[in-house]
């Protein structure tokens, strides 16, 4: 059964999962020390995956004009967030006595454009986490070319063919990623982590998941066990191969957070769970783009730089300070909207 509609309910649960994601983010940046950061940041690695399926799910039938609204704000997202670290940029060439207008102007060059279009990535100092953003931005503007298409063509939207060719896709990206891994071989990142192998296909699947959702809801699947096997496994090749970008195990895990998602949508909520829902919604791009930034600074400040020393304390002060900086942001925006309508 799939039900048409251009709107989904809120998903109390996607929201809790992508509240821990993003502190997941965070600790992937910022180690606890020995075995402990290690795990973290095996279990950790569903969180940017995540964020690209709950993307596509809540995109659903999204019309052209919507996905272009989305596309523009989140560009604007990228170019404040890369405005900040362009400052922090300047701020360090002027402690190492550089010319601030020079250091500029070496990026005016067409070798960034082509590195942010190919795999979006902004050259500022700490910056390199704003490819998750660049990516959205991509998958965003490809998402409305596919829907443009079907609706001027009159056709009803591939769901089905998109999450095949997806599936494929990520077949692909676990070859060239892990398959390289078992080989004793290394592959860029970047490579892997970009809007084409990494970023749209978990976005069409996400999509297909709600266009399937009432089917989901009546597997019998247990879910959790996918989650609990997954994040095993995800451990299990942490220690054998390294630090891989998506496991196979992480693969795993997605599928039963989604499945779980869907199937149990709303949350028993208490103060802990309404918090990470509100990170959820309504915090997570901010906490992403500014994290590096409060870790930038905590780095480069003399004032600060004690604190990374303190490896089971400096995750969690990112966090915080993170945290504060994104319900400021929340607060300053409502109340300029306020100001703007009493005008």
């Amino acid at each position: 059964m799939n039900e048409k509609t251009h709107t989904l309910k809120r998903n109390q649960r996607m929201d809790l999962y992508r509240g821990i994601a993003i502190y997941g983010v965070i600790a992937i940046h910022v180690l606890f020390p020995g075995f402990v950061g290690e795990w973290v940041r095996a279990l950790a690695r569903y969180a940017v995956p995540f964020f690209f399926l709950t993307a596509g799910y809540f995109n659903f039938n999204a019309r052209p004009a919507a996905l272009g609204r989305r596309a523009l704000r989140t560009f604007k997202q990228l170019a404040l967030g890369s405005g900040l670290y362009l400052l922090l940029g300047c701020f360090l060439a002027i402690r190492r006595e550089e010319s601030v207008f020079a250091w500029v102007g070496g990026f005016f060059r067409f070798h960034y454009l082509k590195e942010f279009i190919q795999y979006h990535t902004i050259p500022f100092p700490y910056a390199w986490q704003m490819w998750f953003m660049g990516a959205m931005v991509m998958v965003y503007l490809l998402w409305w070319a596919f829907t443009t298409l079907a609706q001027t063509t009159g056709r009803e939207f591939p769901y089905d063919a998109f999450a095949i060719g997806a599936a494929v896709v990520l077949l692909f990206h676990l070859i060239l990623g892990e398959g390289a891994a078992l080989l004793g071989k290394t592959v860029d990142n970047r490579i892997l982590r970009n809007a084409f192998l990494d970023g749209l296909p978990f976005f069409a699947l996400g999509s297909w998941a709600a266009w399937r959702r009432f089917d989901i809801k009546q597997m019998s699947i247990p879910w959790h066990y996918l989650i609990l096997g997954g994040a095993g496994v995800s451990l299990v090749e942490s220690m054998l191969l390294g630090r891989q970008e998506i496991y196979l195990g992480t693969m795993v895990m997605l599928v039963g957070l989604m499945g779980r998602c869907i199937r149990y949508r709303r949350v028993s909520e208490n103060k802990v769970t309404a918090f990470l829902m509100y990170c959820g919604r309504d915090l997570t791009l901010t906490i992403f783009t500014v994290h590096m930034l409060v870790i930038g600074l905590i780095r480069e400040l003399p004032a600060l730089d004690w604190l990374e020393s303190k490896t089971w304390i400096l995750p969690i002060v990112v966090a915080v300070l993170s945290t504060l900086i994104a319900l400021g942001a929340v607060a300053a925006k409502a109340e300029w909207k306020k100001r703007r309508k009493g005008k």
